[in-house]
């Protein structure tokens, strides 16, 4: 292949996968638009503004009481005003007390998203491309429903990125305590001996669960719980193909392959595993959650040195410095 038919066709690639998403999320908006149609646009930025206006108002968080904004529901697939966790609804309270604060919600989720596709773009080149492109129906949904998915992506790449401390556990615990799917990432953590982020990814959840308690009310978990059980799968997640009780199945056997590639050394497959268990094991599984997977591009976006750089010890000096102090050194005396 000449230079210059490559150059052409990386601009055609890194152009479609700008201009793609993009097209499909007002696509997907015109569509809610049509006259008729029960789901609007934003749908799930309205999901969680509906639930943090129920809390700032005292009413209950899992049912619709008069007064509460309007929530689609479909009887038999989700009876339930909220299907995430009481953690989302008490984030929203500040958000849902202000008049901008869905739209900088949706304007959060299009900076984090596409920023994401940018930044990949910068630093895989054409092969993410093709993936952006594969994945923009997904991404273009995404950005027409604003779920909290849209930060899922760029949150797994921090936590690549900043696996030896203490931040990518809370990163990826937020996103468990949200998606609770996300949880089987603590078996990558764990098997890389990231010990930092191990315990703040405890913590983080932990942190969430009594932030959850004091915004909505300990009583809101039990309330959640009773509506799992009225929420039937997605036809294409595990749980809609081969049963509820796969689900638990696939997350276990995820999080434990991630464990066992990770204490191997195969930190990268590991993280992959992560990744895909994270976003493949949640039984309400739509083509907007599947962005997450942009995530696993990780290993490939950031220098080899994030994971292969040992930790480095250092020694005093009697100028008052501190120098490296690496296997092949001398123990000083």
């Amino acid at each position: 292949m000449s230079p210059g038919f490559r150059r052409v066709l990386n601009a055609v690639i890194y152009g479609l996968a700008l201009l793609l998403p993009v097209l499909w999320a007002f696509e997907n908006i015109s569509f809610y638009n049509v006259p008729g149609n029960l789901v609007d646009p934003f749908t799930d930025a309205n999901t969680y503004l509906a639930a943090g206006e129920r809390l700032n108002a005292g009413h209950l968080l899992y049912q619709l009481q008069p007064g509460d904004r309007f929530v689609l529901l479909v009887p038999g697939i989700f009876d339930s005003p909220l299907l995430s966790p009481p953690p989302i609804a008490v984030v929203w309270r500040p958000l849902a007390a202000i008049s901008f604060g869905s739209s900088l919600w949706v304007a959060g989720c299009w900076l984090a998203l596409l920023g994401t596709i940018v930044f990949l773009l910068r630093r895989i080149g054409p092969w993410a491309g093709v993936a952006i492109i594969a994945m923009s129906f997904s991404i273009g949904e995404q950005l027409a429903v604003a779920n909290i998915n849209a930060f899922a992506p760029a949150m797994f790449l921090l936590a690549w990125r900043y696996q030896r401390r203490a931040v990518a556990g809370f990163l990826l615990g937020s996103l468990a305590a949200v998606k609770l799917a996300p949880g089987a990432a603590i078996g990558w953590l764990a098997g890389s001996r990231r010990w930092a982020a191990v315990l703040a990814f405890i913590g983080t959840l932990a942190l969430w669960f009594i932030v959850g308690a004091i915004g909505a009310g300990l009583e809101s978990y039990r309330d959640y719980l009773g509506t799992l059980g009225d929420v039937r799968p997605t036809g294409w997640s595990v749980a809609g193909l081969f049963g509820s009780w796969a689900t638990y199945a696939f997350l276990a056997l995820g999080c434990g392959l991630a464990f066992v590639l990770g204490i191997t050394g195969r930190k990268r497959a590991a993280f992959i595993v992560a990744v895909f268990t994270s976003v493949l094991g949640t039984p309400a599984l739509y083509a907007s959650g599947a962005v997450g997977l942009l995530g696993a591009t990780a290993p490939w976006a950031f220098d080899r040195r994030v994971v292969d750089e040992p930790e480095v010890a250092t020694v005093d000096v009697p100028d008052g410095h501190r120098v490296p102090l690496t296997s092949g050194d001398a123990t000083p005396a």
